[in-house]
């Protein structure tokens, strides 16, 4: 295994030098890593950061602190908790001065490697509801450039009458609402006091909703125009796309960690090597943020639509096809699955022939993604059930690979092992064939139409799930050909196996 330090991490034991692992650890072996055992610098307050989640830690802050430790950047972050109750992380990244340790584990052309960083970045924490005078002095700190969150999906919501005068407002967009209005009045609308900001959230266009619900909230709580002037053109709203699984806490195996960082840190959390953060919008916000330029894996973009639809066909839409087929075909994870032989035949034709052809990139672009992609499904560090990808995977077909194949019959291909990945589905969903125990989740609805599958008018079932589950409407002239083709292929799955049904697919695709 390779084990590598980033720039700035310098001071970490060595771990041929550490104790021996599995040696259970006493409390007090090591100490707790704060203020007083890590020395660190003091930084301007310039990102205010909705959220303290894993996510954040190993994604946005682990990158801040690269950029920190490269010298392009001295940015400190202020972290918010934006939800009243409590929060026992929140409680801990306090308790330890904010300072706490990424691992990133993955696969690097071949090779494992093993990647530890110290982040010292976060100087405040603060509870917007509980403790609404720091949280305002913290959002008017004149040092403040860039707003980061992740509220997730249900945090950018339009909630009707949400009041701004609140010590805060309920929702995130009327906090966010409220404290740019603070700004604007606290700065004499400045345009210096404006802010990026630049939203995470798993939704499409998400800093464009954000823009949209604050310019709303500003319309109905009748502000004044100077002040939807100073946001429309003195702040600047990023739509973006993460990509980094995050499974957090590493429990397994916590004191050989403790031992190579030298902590006893109950924050650790540990992620993937890769990653990816496509930025779109404005590009001054590179000048501000660039952590690129420090090595970090960040694209800014004028649009990052582009990137969703392939970050979306390619990886999100492989996992929908393997995890049904896997599943029939006896495997539990990810990284089993596609070191088959069969199954990587597969996703070649799913990809080279079907996936690629979709996407309007330059198709050496689009190989190199999807080996990367590949790659990081044979990471050996992260166990990716197939049973959790599987969860709501009707929804995930739909939005994910139907289009693929539906552009395919529009431009006069075929695409057979997008058909045969909703065959697998269904007939998993349908309890007839599948590992002991497993309980498909999706809408309750279109899956009790699986649940009914009917040997003697397969391409009627396969019709029937496909208009209850939104895929087509029932008047569709290619919900015909869909059925048929589908019913084919669940059809020689039930007779023989998804294992044979599967060489056959192969065999004809020759």
């Amino acid at each position: 295994m390779t084990t590598t330090s980033p720039p700035g991490s310098a001071g970490l034991p060595d771990p041929a030098a550490l104790p021996v692992p599995g040696a259970p650890l006493a409390p007090g072996d090591l100490p707790v890593p704060d203020a007083t055992t890590v020395p660190r610098d003091a930084l301007p307050l310039t990102v205010l950061q909705f959220g303290a989640g894993n996510f954040l830690r190993a994604f946005v802050d682990q990158m801040i602190q690269g950029a920190n430790d490269a010298g392009v950047t001295r940015h400190g972050v202020a972290v918010v908790h934006a939800t009243p109750g409590p929060d026992r992380a929140l409680d801990l990244l306090r308790e330890q001065d904010g300072i706490y340790h990424v691992l990133l584990e993955g696969v690097r052309a071949g090779e494992p490697v093993r990647q530890v960083t110290r982040v010292t970045a976060i100087q405040r924490v603060v509870r917007a509801h509980e403790e609404f005078a720091a949280y305002r002095a913290t959002y008017l700190e004149p040092s403040l450039r860039v707003l980061v969150s992740n509220t997730t999906e249900a945090g950018i919501a339009w909630v009707e009458g949400d009041d701004l005068t609140a010590t805060p407002p309920a929702s995130f967009p009327a906090k966010v609402t409220a404290l740019l209005l603070d700004r604007f009045r606290h700065f004499g609308g400045d345009p210096a006091a404006g802010l990026h900001v630049v939203c995470c959230e798993l939704i499409e266009d998400n800093a464009s909703t954000l823009r949209r619900y604050v310019l709303a909230h500003a319309a109905a709580n009748d502000l004044p125009d100077a002040f939807v002037a100073w946001v429309e053109q003195a702040c600047t709203f990023h739509d973006t796309l993460v990509d980094r699984i995050v499974p957090g806490y590493p429990r397994d195996g916590i004191d050989d960690v403790h031992r190579q960082i030298g902590y006893a840190d109950r924050l650790v959390v540990k992620g993937e090597l890769y990653g990816v953060w496509a930025v779109g919008g404005d590009p001054a916000l590179r000048e501000v943020l660039p952590l690129d330029r420090a090595g970090q894996p960040v694209e800014f973009l004028p649009d990052v639509r582009p990137y969703r639809d392939r970050k979306v066909r390619v990886l999100n839409g492989m996992h929908t096809a393997l995890s049904p087929l896997g599943l029939l075909l006896g495997e539990d994870g990810v990284r089993e699955t596609v070191a088959r032989a069969d199954v990587a035949r597969y996703l070649d034709l799913l990809l080279d022939r079907e996936v690629m052809p979709s996407l309007a990139e330059d198709p050496e672009a689009l190989r190199r993604f999807a080996a990367t992609i590949r790659e990081r499904f044979t990471n050996p560090f992260l166990h990716h059930r197939l049973a959790d990808i599987a969860l709501n995977a009707l929804a995930k077909y739909r939005s994910r690979n139907l289009p693929v194949l539906l552009e395919a019959w529009q431009d006069g291909r075929e695409a057979p092992a997008t058909a045969f990945a909703l065959a697998a589905l269904l007939v998993l969903d349908s309890g007839r064939l599948g590992p002991a125990g497993f309980e498909p989740a999706d809408d309750p609805g279109p899956l009790a139409l699986a649940r009914a599958c009917d040997d003697g008018d397969l391409a009627g079932w396969v019709r029937g799930v496909v208009v209850a589950a939104g895929m087509l409407p029932a008047d569709d002239p290619r919900l015909a050909r869909l059925a048929d083709e589908v019913a084919g292929h669940a059809g020689s799955i039930l007779r023989r196996g998804a294992e044979a049904a599967l060489a056959d697919l192969l065999a004809d695709a020759g």
